[in-house]
């Protein structure tokens, strides 16, 4: 059993809690304002962790706004 801790911007919170509670062995323990944090209930949390973040990375993250493609006025 391990605790993690998932950071997210505006808007993004629904999109990651959705998806986090369709694991079994998650259990949210908290959220704040810019962050879920999580408990993995298994003998190998960090592959499952590190699964659900490459998910999170292609399902969530990957539509944040990039400021390299930002026009100043």
């Amino acid at each position: 059993m391990e605790n993690y801790r998932i950071y997210f911007e505006p808007g993004e919170e629904d999109d990651i809690l959705e998806k986090l509670r369709r694991y079994n062995d998650i259990v949210i323990d908290n959220i704040n304002t810019n962050s879920i944090g999580i408990t993995i209930e298994r003998d190998d949390a960090e592959v499952l962790y590190l699964k659900v973040m490459d998910r999170l990375d292609r399902e969530v993250y990957s539509f944040r706004p990039h400021l390299r493609y930002s026009v100043d006025s």
